[in-house]
């Protein structure tokens, strides 16, 4: 049975946190209705915010520790 919630995977994470293009492009879609839904200001959409929001992911996502470890 399929999930309704869309995903990403271990792989996936793991190319875009090392900077691929491709793998950052659907890490993006994924989060892009969210950030959307962020994005509006008194019923408007603000591209702006949006785009600064694309932007705070994308470095969120390269600052991401891979091998994280619990001490």
């Amino acid at each position: 049975m399929e999930s309704k919630y869309n995903s990403i995977t271990y792989e996936t994470l793991e190319k875009a946190v090392s900077g691929d293009f491709e793998a950052m492009q659907e890490v993006i879609r994924l989060f892009k209705p969210y950030m959307t839904r962020l994005s509006i200001e008194d019923c408007r959409f603000n591209n702006e915010l949006f785009e600064r929001l694309v932007q705070r992911l994308i470095f969120i996502t390269w600052k991401f520790d891979m091998h994280y470890s619990e001490k």
